[in-house]
């Protein structure tokens, strides 16, 4: 009988996949925030993953990563409100700009130290190949 052998109920390896990804999301954004966390007492499924995001004004959230994207479903650690919204967001850095004015500044302050970073570093090899080039004309 010809056909797949793949099963077609969700597998333990999916569940660990989307909490993957959230996992990803918290590792890039803790920079910017207060606190983030996976939720211990809301569990992944093969569709969705809960974390917990305090921002740095002190607000929590609640978040869910689905397919359709990051939002918020509750104000307070480990919790799913029927009244949140269903606003979805496409990345969690659209969601924390959108709730999070200070995620805003810090997102600009990490912005420009990596570009100044980038520019000391263009700097010093500018610098050290002309200082290389001084030298090679010394030589001569």
């Amino acid at each position: 009988m010809a056909g797949s052998t793949e099963s077609s109920t969700p597998v333990e390896g999916d569940i660990r996949l989307m909490k993957i990804e959230a996992e990803a999301a918290i590792s890039e954004i803790r920079y910017a925030v207060e606190h983030a966390e996976i939720s211990l007492k809301l569990a992944s499924s093969d569709d969705r993953a809960f974390f917990n995001v305090r921002t740095k004004e002190g607000d929590r959230f609640c978040i869910e990563l689905s397919a359709l994207g990051y939002r918020i479903v509750g104000t307070g650690f480990d919790s799913v409100s029927s009244e949140e919204g269903s606003t979805y967001y496409e990345t969690i850095y659209a969601l924390l700009d959108q709730h999070s004015p200070k995620y805003r500044s810090s997102f600009g302050e990490a912005l420009v130290g990596k570009l100044e970073g980038l520019q000391k570093l263009q700097e010093k090899m500018e610098n050290g190949s002309a200082g290389h080039r001084v030298s090679e004309e010394k030589g001569s």
